[in-house]
């Protein structure tokens, strides 16, 4: 299944995910797929950058290029650091092409920062291809497994996450967590019964998202 943030998909629609014991503390105050729908909307972009767009999986895609049926063929740029199906353009997102400053109307990235050096680098240069008003969406990792090895650098807060793109002078209009999970150490390390409550009291989660727009 893409990646399609037009179509907000719920852990508990695959049947993989269990009921959690515990309520949703940080359950999130607005629905961040709504704001970034609505940024698209008003912006109408006529050309998208996405990235980390390369099929991993053979029979399913992991970019959103049909979320934006009016945008031409050309101008709708999926760019990864490694060839393969699904790509347009091999390229770092740590450093862009100078020629793409305020070229792009919309920038997509789904669980791509977590695998990044710098990601406060690459925020500046999300921010440097934008246009004037562009919205911008990120997903990535609070907690997951370590994975892409040698090559995964980073977990993030909602806050860290908001701050990597204000500071690459971005607005953020919302940033979230989902898809809550469960941290469960060896009983060597904490007894059973605490770590019912630690779970209870300081929350995971698998995905953190923000979106925003170029002022």
């Amino acid at each position: 299944m893409s990646f399609n943030p037009f179509s907000r998909r719920r852990a508990s629609d695959t049947g993989a995910v269990r009921p959690m014991l515990v309520p949703d503390v940080y359950a999130p105050e607005v629905d961040i797929y709504e704001v970034f729908r609505k940024n698209v909307r008003e912006k109408q972009p006529s050309h998208v950058l996405e990235v980390g767009t390369r099929r991993t999986v053979p029979e399913r895609s992991t970019h959103s290029r049909d979320s934006f049926p009016w945008v031409a063929h050309e101008d709708y740029v999926r760019l990864d650091i490694r060839d393969g199906i699904d790509v347009d353009m091999l390229g770092d997102i740590h450093a862009l092409p100078a020629e793409w400053t305020d070229r792009f109307g919309c920038f997509i990235a789904d669980a791509v920062f977590e695998h990044l050096e710098r990601p406060w680098v690459a925020a500046k240069e999300v921010a440097r291809v934008l246009e004037p008003g562009a919205p911008f969406l990120v997903a990535t990792h609070q907690c997951y497994p370590l994975h892409g090895h040698p090559n995964d650098f980073f977990r993030f807060s909602k806050e860290a996450l908001r701050l990597i793109f204000e500071d690459a002078g971005l607005i953020v209009d919302a940033a979230e967590y989902a898809e809550r999970c469960m941290i469960v150490p060896p009983e060597h390390i904490l007894p059973y019964g605490y770590l019912e409550q630690w779970n209870r009291d300081h929350p995971s989660y698998a995905m953190v998202r923000v979106t925003g727009r170029h002022p």
